[in-house]
């Protein structure tokens, strides 16, 4: 089960039955985005344990300049997150609709 914002979980777009396969062993949404960006704003492991996750993150980063995981309120992700690099900053998403606590990396960091 996916760690969703408050904001999300009254977009229907985020209803659970519209999450599907982004990658290999991953489920959920993902927004590309101007400028070789991509925004994930959920998004699970469908089975845990197994290193999908980190490589998700490690796919996402060689594939876009800019990645965004906006509202992220699991403590184990915020430190993978962290230690590839990532930084916490206030930004708007447009997917939610408001303004939410992103971790982004951007090649040009």
């Amino acid at each position: 089960m996916p760690f969703m914002n408050p904001i999300a979980v009254d977009n229907p777009f985020y209803a659970m039955g519209g999450m599907h396969k982004i990658a290999r062993g991953i489920s959920g949404h993902l927004v590309e985005e101007p400028n070789n960006s991509v925004c994930i704003p959920a998004f699970y492991a469908i089975v845990t344990g197994k290193g999908h996750t980190g490589r998700f993150i490690d796919d996402l980063k060689a594939k876009y300049r800019i990645v965004r995981f906006p509202s992220i309120i699991n403590p184990v992700l915020e430190g993978m997150l962290e230690r590839r690099g990532f930084k916490k900053k206030r930004q708007y998403v447009e997917v939610l609709k408001g303004k939410t606590e992103v971790y982004v990396w951007s090649a040009t960091i």
